[in-house]
């Protein structure tokens, strides 16, 4: 009975099991029936505290998560502070703090070198031990690995100074831009792609990038080409800015910031190193300063500065296509294209000032530039192919028609160069104008550029057919040299007008790319044509092209010398139709239009100062408007059509000589 009495009742276990709802802890996590006794049977047997279900540890209450981020957003905002006042404070200081040094890089040596053909013999001798299989292949191969580090050192920059002093390799003392500026742009040109950055020499924007992040942000050492490049690209991208009136320039007065990048870009390019080590920077700094010497008009410091961006170029193997082989993807594009604007610029050189070029065609076997996937970018490329194409035929034209090996040839020989020549400059025209530029960004610069493209053309093929003769003494100008002139008169005539109603190219910028890099022989052309056939005609078109020259004359001094030349050609050429006074030039054929020169009168040059002096005395009465300076100039620049050669560049006050006849 008491047993009994002791057993719980059906109605205490209902009530027990509704007071305690839950199995305990221990029950639950095993998955096992719980008698929900406390402690309960299972827990009893295996030894382990019973915890009843809902009794957990009293744990601290979570913090506000809100709060939480709210603090972690006020302590990093403290922190991005610190840092923005430690950069700012930061751009102020000079890059004399910066160490130069100049990263390893190996010069090219052709195949005639010592060098070279060691290195192909060690080649030879390393195949031969491995495939023989011969005893000792280790220690043969060792000194082989020896031998080709020995053959090609890496060059330093004292490789390259007399003096190991490190006082005089410091960088010049620079006041950076802004960061915020920097960051700006870099943003900006992720957004839209500048001009400056899809048809010029780099197109690579990780690489510009790479550039402002190395300056900036330094993490080792800068070369001068470094921070001379990177200000480069920040002027041309500045200017863009500007002329196309990009968002950023109503963000920030970016005007205000051109004197001190343009000083900071000027000091890099004056240092030593900048002309006399050769590297990809150093290169890339000196086309865009040949940018800018073009700009500025200064064809001397132009060709200066391309002569050792040329060197640079040859040095480093850029013109060769071994070089590329050994290149990450990237960077052998980037080279290509900085060697071929090199390329360029220094075959126009040669052809519009009666020089040889730095850069021979015979050692030249780089490939030619890519042309992007990108539709709104490969007409573009397209078009710098046809430049290099164009700039190897400015130097086919030197070297074939007006060397001093040329001037030698029989007249024969010359007319078929000629006429070689003129076929491949009429085949480039025909491939230009196939272009299709429909879809191509920044169609507006298309719209302004592609007529001076004529006014090129049409001035390079008078200057070629200038060249030719049927005679060895006496110079010819042809029927097809003065349509080309006269082509090339009108289509300038064509072309200014739009560069007077454009709203983002000026007349200063047609006078600086196209007048003066033009050739100036058609002007000469015409008015020789003018005063030879007494044609009223071409000299109205002389004195039309000379009130286009105004507007621009106050733009450099080459404009003001070109106009003030041009002027008085025109008004000689005026004077001597009126007095029907022009056989002392030569014989003129009327029906085939051409001018036979004379070379020489006796002993005197038709073109000697006092003959001319004293022919517009006497036979024109001229002297109130023609002076001996203005005599000795017109000789000197029609003397070099006597003996062949095209009027230099040099009477602009843009070459070597004086160019300070017009006073």
């Amino acid at each position: 009975m008491s047993e009994i009495a002791n057993e719980e009742t059906i109605q205490d276990r209902r009530h027990r099991l509704s007071s305690i709802p839950k199995a305990c802890e221990g029950c639950r996590v095993r998955k096992v029936r719980c008698d929900r006794s406390n402690p309960c049977a299972n827990c009893r047997i295996a030894g382990i505290v019973c915890q009843q279900a809902g009794a957990k540890a009293d744990s601290p209450a979570k913090p506000n998560k809100v709060s939480r981020l709210e603090g972690l957003i006020e302590r990093l905002d403290e922190r991005l502070g610190r840092i923005e006042i430690q950069l700012d404070q930061s751009r102020h200081t000079t890059p004399e703090r910066l160490t130069i040094e100049s990263q390893p890089t190996r010069t090219y040596e052709g195949g005639s070198s010592f060098n070279n053909q060691s290195v192909q013999a060690t080649k030879v001798a390393q195949v031969t031990a491995y495939s023989q299989g011969s005893g000792g292949g280790a220690n043969i191969s060792a000194s082989l690995d020896d031998l080709k580090s020995l053959l090609q050192p890496p060059t330093t920059l004292d490789d390259f100074h007399f003096s190991r002093n490190d006082a005089s390799r410091t960088l010049p003392a620079m006041d950076l831009v802004p960061s915020g500026l920097i960051v700006d742009i870099v943003r900006s040109m992720k957004v839209r792609k500048p001009f400056c950055l899809t048809s010029n020499p780099l197109t690579d924007l990780p690489m510009v990038e790479d550039l402002f992040r190395k300056v900036y942000f330094p993490t080792e050492p800068l070369s001068v080409g470094h921070v001379t490049a990177m200000h480069g690209i920040l002027l041309c991208l500045l200017k863009e800015f500007i002329a196309f009136k990009d968002p950023l320039a109503e963000k920030y007065d970016l005007p205000s910031y051109m004197p001190t990048i343009e000083k900071n870009f000027n000091a890099g390019l004056e240092t030593y190193e900048m002309l006399a080590v050769p590297s990809f920077e150093n290169v890339l700094a000196l086309v865009l300063a040949v940018v800018k010497a073009q700009e500025e008009a200064n064809a001397l410091l132009l060709t200066t500065i391309i002569g050792a961006a040329a060197r640079h170029c040859i040095l480093l193997g850029y013109h060769r296509a071994a070089t590329y082989r050994d290149q990450k993807p990237n960077m052998a594009h980037n080279i290509n294209r900085i060697f071929w604007s090199v390329y360029l610029v220094d075959k126009n050189m040669s052809l519009l000032l009666g020089r040889a070029p730095c850069i021979q065609d015979y050692d030249v076997d780089a490939p030619h530039p890519t042309c992007s996937e990108d539709i709104t970018v490969r007409p573009w490329d397209e078009c710098l192919v046809l430049w290099v194409t164009l700039g190897r035929l400015q130097g086919q034209i030197y070297d074939r028609v007006y060397s001093a090996a040329a001037l030698k040839f029989p007249p024969e020989v010359r007319n078929q160069n000629i006429q070689i020549l003129a076929e491949e400059l009429h085949q480039w025209r025909r491939r230009l104008a196939e272009i299709d530029w429909s879809p191509v960004a920044f169609p507006e610069l298309v719209e302004v550029s592609r007529p001076t493209w004529d006014i090129m053309y049409y001035s390079l093929l008078a200057s070629l057919l200038r060249g030719s003769s049927t005679s060895t003494t006496s110079p010819e100008i042809t029927s097809q040299c003065f349509q080309a002139a006269r082509s090339a008169l009108q289509n300038h005539l064509r072309s200014f007008p739009m560069y007077c109603e454009s709203n983002f190219v000026t007349v200063r910028d047609y006078a600086n790319w196209v007048i003066l890099y033009s050739s100036f022989t058609p002007f000469i052309v015409i008015f020789l044509h003018a005063i030879a056939s007494s044609s009223l005609e071409d000299t109205q078109l002389l004195e039309d092209v000379v009130r286009t020259l105004y507007p621009v004359k106050d733009t450099s001094k080459a404009c003001g010398r070109l106009y003030q030349i041009c002027t008085i050609f025109a008004r000689v050429a005026r004077s001597l139709i009126e007095s029907r006074a022009s056989s002392f030039l030569g014989t003129y054929n009327r029906q085939d239009d051409s001018l036979l020169l004379l070379s020489d009168t006796g002993n005197t040059s038709v073109f000697d100062p006092n003959s001319l002096q004293d022919y517009f005395t006497t036979e024109v009465d001229m002297l109130d408007q023609f002076t001996y300076s203005e005599a000795e100039g017109m000789s000197a620049i029609l003397g070099g059509w006597a003996n062949g050669q095209p009027a230099p560049m040099e009477f602009l006050g843009m070459g070597s000589g004086t160019g300070n006849w017009m006073g």
